[in-house]
């Protein structure tokens, strides 16, 4: 049974016409005006509000489905035309009483850079409709759905799922890149708004109502995202408790570890995966183990970033402030103890917060990668993801005589510094560190020997060669040498800090050296 969109076809197509060139993520930058867009992006609503009374088509807009602030029925009729505010009214995509008109709904302009504008429909947030969320409350365009769409790798694909779709922002970029887009969610609400989402956008998708991978069965696609309800805690389910968008109903991080053991299956041979995850940090197992528990013994590779850490207390009080909870009432005391006292009985220290991407590898052991990248990165960022499983695949398929006779190239841009400290006998260097200026950004501690080794490979001569230089550089046997620096060596291939000659782009290799 196809799944239709909240309002007729009728409906859609005249407010796509009424929003296009007046209510586009350009439109709506140069309304807000820098000040107007800070305000937004700190949930200064007031603020917004206060910049967009001059009555403009697109402030008024702004004003309706974004702030959810009312505007006079005849401003709000000449913003919708040709959509008669009449037909808006009996629709439900707006309300209408005593002369002022209010949306029910955010409706969202959105774009990657330098791509089409897009528009987004959602619940409107409790930051514009106080108090507690509905348990079926269907989120809009947040920094988890920002973070997965720009983490994803965007090569050209067959077929994609967007598994636990909500409003439909994963699919919307699929669909850039992927013949076929299915999308699935439990709640038949977020099918809905996704399938009005799809609409105002000229999408098709194939749209499918079940938990994580059921509605699929046993299909095959080349690349899977989802940002599933990954809250770690005592299975709140929606409508006890918990909210559709974010809690499985599952306690602790089951819904996750359920997540990544089905994805594998699911992926065509060399097919990728991408989810955002929670898990537990016990007193008695390091996260890294907890997580590796997840994959299968072979046929896939995954890289786990853990990006933050929360302790107990300070996770339980972010989820209810994002479910519109207000601290001192008594509905956040109730859930604040109960979650609390849960974490207490299962020994939960923290709770980590990250991304897990994964690649099927055939017949292949299972290697699994976990990280803790807490710094800044490039964005987007999904391109360092794709190159790090290019990377890996070469690791992987390279014995000790292949490596030595490789070629790498040192990544472009990358920075040596040097701290020093005063003593008694002057400056003394105590810390040097390698920098990548793209990428992952990764900061490594290295010695002069590491250094060296860096600024040698040029992509010219063999590993092998520039080893045997260094050793007679400093006056050690060559085998010691390769002893002691091959293992240095792959993992600066893993971060990225050298390149095999043949996967690096010319941006890569540093050619202009």
């Amino acid at each position: 049974m196809s799944v239709q969109p909240l309002f007729p076809a009728s409906v859609l197509d005249q407010l796509g016409q009424a929003i296009r060139g007046r209510y586009g993520s350009v439109a709506v930058a140069e309304a807000l005006g820098l000040p107007g867009e800070a305000a937004m992006s700190r949930g200064d609503l007031s603020g917004a509000d206060r910049l967009t009374r001059g009555g403009s088509e697109t402030e008024t807009l702004i004003r309706l489905f974004l702030l959810g602030l009312p505007a006079p029925s005849a401003a709000a009729e000449a913003v919708l035309r040709p959509l008669p505010l009449s037909q808006a009214v009996a629709a439900g995509l707006v309300e209408e009483a005593a002369g002022s008109v209010r949306a029910t709904l955010d409706l969202r302009p959105y774009s990657e850079t330098g791509g089409p504008d897009w528009w987004v429909v959602s619940d409107l947030g409790a930051e514009v409709r106080p108090g507690p969320l509905h348990p079926e409350h269907v989120l809009g365009i947040g920094s988890a759905g920002l973070t997965l769409a720009e983490a994803t790798v965007r090569d050209p694909v067959r077929r994609a799922l967007d598994v636990g779709t909500g409003c439909g922002v994963q699919a919307l970029h699929l669909s850039e890149h992927s013949g076929s887009v299915t999308a699935t969610d439990l709640s038949g609400r977020a099918l809905r708004m996704a399938a009005t989402t799809a609409a105002l956008n000229g999408k098709r998708w194939g749209l499918r109502q079940g938990s994580l991978l059921e509605p699929v069965g046993q299909e095959q696609f080349d690349l899977i995202v989802s940002n599933p309800p990954f809250i770690v805690g005592p299975g709140f389910a929606p409508g006890a408790g918990g909210f559709r968008y974010r809690d499985s109903g599952l306690p602790g991080d089951s819904v996750c570890a359920e997540l990544v053991r089905g994805l594998p299956a699911r992926l065509a041979e060399g097919g990728t995966g991408q989810l955002l995850a929670n898990w537990i940090i016990g007193a008695s197992q390091s996260w890294e183990e907890r997580v590796s528990e997840w994959f299968p013994p072979a046929g896939c590779q995954a890289w786990v970033w853990q990006r933050e850490v929360a302790e107990p207390g300070e996770y339980v009080a972010l989820w209810l402030r994002d479910a519109g909870e207000q601290p001192g009432t008594p509905g956040w005391q109730q859930r604040y103890d109960q979650w609390l006292d849960w974490f207490a009985a299962a020994g939960v220290a923290g709770i980590g917060m990250g991304l897990i991407s994964l690649r099927r590898t055939g017949g292949h052991a299972s290697q699994v990668v976990c990280q803790d990248v807490p710094q800044a990165h490039e964005h987007p960022i999904g391109p360092a993801i794709e190159d790090w499983f290019g990377r890996q695949a070469w690791l992987r398929d390279r014995s000790v005589p292949e490596l030595l006779e490789a070629r790498l190239t040192a990544a472009a841009g990358m920075v040596r510094s040097t701290h020093s400290v005063l003593t008694a006998d002057g400056w003394q260097q105590a810390v040097a560190q390698l920098r990548q200026a793209g990428g992952l950004r990764w900061e490594l501690e290295v010695d002069d020997a590491v250094a060296a080794l860096v600024a040698a490979c040029t992509g010219e001569a063999a590993l092998g060669v520039v080893l045997s230089v260094l050793a007679a550089s400093v006056s050690a046997g060559v085998d010691e040498v390769i002893t002691a620096l091959l293992p240095v060596v792959r993992d600066l291939i893993d971060r990225g800090f050298l390149v095999p000659v043949e996967l690096a782009g010319p941006a890569a290799t540093g050619s202009d050296r």
